[in-house]
């Protein structure tokens, strides 16, 4: 959503994107850069000291609308912010081509802690007021100081095993149960009961005819696993220091694609506040799970899969009478 502003601003779409980061000098494996997720991860393997990384940005913004629209002097700016340093590092770009804005931006080691913003702002001279903000990149970059790699938030690594076996001794207290969640670390797994009769048959079928049940119960699956993720994530948040701050990896990935479910009505970062207020204080917790069994049962798309199955099964039924 735009913020009204009481001047002209730019209607089209400004985008940020890093294109390379380089820590000490040293070329940082794209794999640890997420287009997707936004997200640079600082950490490389055996290397936990360094003074700066270097970030290659490119902003991309509307290019006929920029050169024609009522102002003058304009210019693009990348911008690193965290909330716990109160530090901010402002770095100019220069233009490549119309429509298109490079340059670098530093991350010092020494100045932050933990979760950096990268935003990018476009500013120009408009009604004779100098360094006003016309544009700002839609997405937000989070550049992550702990994490070893970026994280794919609609993703979990899944395991089959049998609960029961003697060689499986975490799982074997769950051997009754279809399935379990390991969320710690920094990779959650689902584990699947391979020794729970028929439940590796159903969710590997082909067969069109097993696909209401199976869409149901891998829905059923999905739903435990959302949750069991948020209730994770919500111990991961850091407020001892200060306002919350979003806990980074996996966690905040989580926190992020259901917040918006469990509070519809409140911003990321309010809604981020109040779950922390409510870890801190304990109060509202059966509220929260009840919000909560709604936003992972959506994220799930378990209405519509069981839905679809109770009427496989009454069709079903109906014929056989």
């Amino acid at each position: 959503m735009k913020r009204l502003t009481p001047y002209p601003v730019l209607v089209g779409d400004v985008s940020l994107e890093v294109r390379e980061a380089r820590l000490d000098d040293i070329s940082l494996p794209f794999a640890m850069i997420s287009v997707p997720q936004r997200m640079v991860a600082l950490h490389q393997v055996e290397r936990e000291r360094w003074e700066t990384a270097r970030l290659s940005v490119r902003l991309r913004t509307p290019r006929q609308e920029l050169a024609s629209g009522p102002w003058r002097d304009e210019g693009c700016y990348a911008v690193l912010s965290e909330r716990r340093t109160n530090v901010r590092t402002t770095a100019r770009l220069h233009q490549e081509e119309p429509g298109i804005w490079t340059g670098d931006v530093v991350v010092h080691r020494d100045r932050h802690v933990g979760r950096v913003q990268l935003t990018g702002h476009v500013v120009a001279t408009v009604d004779g007021t100098a360094g006003r903000q016309i544009g700002t990149a839609d997405e937000t970059w989070t550049i992550d100081l702990k994490a070893r790699t970026p994280v794919k938030s609609t993703t979990i690594r899944t395991v089959w095993a049998d609960f029961g076996d003697e060689g499986n001794a975490r799982l074997r207290p769950f051997s009754a149960d279809p399935w379990t969640v390991e969320s710690v670390g920094e990779e959650p797994v689902l584990y699947l009961n391979k020794g729970f009769e028929g439940l590796s048959t159903m969710l590997e079928s082909s067969r069109s005819v097993d696909r209401a049940a199976r869409d149901a119960v891998s829905a059923q699956i999905a739903q435990d696993v959302w949750t069991s993720l948020f209730n994770s994530a919500v111990y991961a948040i850091d407020f001892e220091s200060g306002p919350p701050d979003w806990p980074g990896g996996w966690q905040e990935s989580v926190l992020k694609r259901l917040l918006s479910d469990v509070f519809p009505d409140r911003s990321p970062d309010d809604a981020l506040a109040e779950l922390a207020n409510r870890r801190r204080t304990g109060d509202g917790g059966s509220d929260l799970q009840t919000r909560l069994l709604h936003a992972a049962a959506k994220q799930a798309r378990l209405p519509r899969n069981l839905g679809a199955f109770i009427r496989t099964v009454r069709r079903s039924g109906q014929e056989n009478e």
